[in-house]
């Protein structure tokens, strides 16, 4: 019960001038948990969002290896994958640069950043943590608020939010790229474990106005003969009669697998348009690891394509 109350509750307050106090209740929160172990943490966090517990000793359903993944696996890897700028060099690296969104400069501080010489529209971004986004117009955007978003983004390390060990050392800087227009892009988010992708979802009405998470964006989830699949994750769904899929999609899948190759598993993102396709980001651990599939069957049987004991000891917690 608590948890469908914190959902009403965030849906309530997580915009306008109720915002700072979402944020500062997130503040309180955070300190208030320091003292539990990361298994802790995760059991009462997934409790407060979903209601459901999680088996860390024998996990049998998805969610359960995922958050067992959140709490014992240590690729240095994916610090680099999760740094939204050092990303670029692993998606270099793999030979997948024509698929990385141009940038304008990567500045330590927000005061460093000279929006004289910048473009009339511009997209921020921090690298060191999720969501912290905004768009940036000449002569409209009121940029006392958005340098107060951006500093106060510098002093936040993720890890301690979310236990999310991969933000852990993220270097806290800011990414400025050319505004694009997200009306014209659907995201294309693949699920990749052991390395095949096993289902993924499309999502429309990506960001809002200012460039954050919509949180009425429409997700759906499709199973590798590219259906509708009947389990859901809780977010509204978008009518796909008339959707017609990238033509691109098994090209961009294949590159999914790829870069998701090293890790047991992972979500690959990619900005899709008509004519177009950006990479988008490599999340290790959706919705912070409490992404549930609505039908229990369903977490079982992906469950158990996720293979735990496949994991190198050598990235394993001691």
């Amino acid at each position: 019960m608590f948890f469908k109350v914190k959902k009403k509750l965030r849906k309530l307050f997580y915009k306008g001038p109720t915002k700072s106090l979402y944020s500062l209740a997130s503040k309180i929160k955070i300190k208030y948990y320091s003292r539990l172990s990361d298994e802790d943490f995760l059991a009462k966090n997934l409790k407060q969002n979903t209601g459901l517990d999680v088996n860390f000793k024998n996990p049998e359903l998805l969610y359960e290896k995922v958050l067992w993944i959140k709490s014992n696996y240590r690729n240095p890897l994916m610090t680099e994958c999760t740094d939204k700028y050092e990303v670029r060099k692993y998606i270099q690296d793999k030979g997948y640069d024509y698929i990385l969104t141009d940038i304008i400069g990567v500045y330590e501080d927000f005061d460093d950043i000279n929006f004289h010489d910048l473009p009339d529209k511009v997209f921020l971004k921090s690298t060191h943590a999720s969501g912290i986004n905004q768009i940036v117009e000449k002569n409209r955007t009121d940029l006392k608020m958005v340098r107060k978003i951006f500093k106060d983004a510098k002093k936040i390390n993720y890890f301690y939010k979310s236990r999310e060990w991969n933000y852990k050392n993220v270097k806290p800087r800011i990414l400025v790229e050319p505004f694009l227009d997200m009306t014209q892009f659907n995201d294309y988010k693949f699920f990749v474990i052991n390395g095949k992708v096993e289902y993924f979802a499309v999502v429309k009405d990506i960001n809002d106005d200012k460039g954050n998470q919509n949180l009425k964006s429409k997700f759906n989830l499709y199973n590798l003969d590219f259906e509708k699949m009947q389990t859901y994750i809780k977010r509204e769904r978008f009518d796909d009669s008339n959707f017609i899929f990238s033509k691109r999609l098994k090209e961009i899948m294949k590159i999914a697998e790829d870069l998701a190759e090293p890790f047991p598993f992972c979500r690959v993102d990619f900005l899709v348009s008509e004519n177009d396709v950006k990479f988008g980001e490599i999340t290790f651990f959706p919705n912070g690891g409490n992404m549930v599939l609505s039908k229990h069957e369903e977490e079982i049987y992906y469950g158990k394509k996720l293979d735990l004991s496949q994991i190198s000891e050598k990235y394993i917690r001691k």
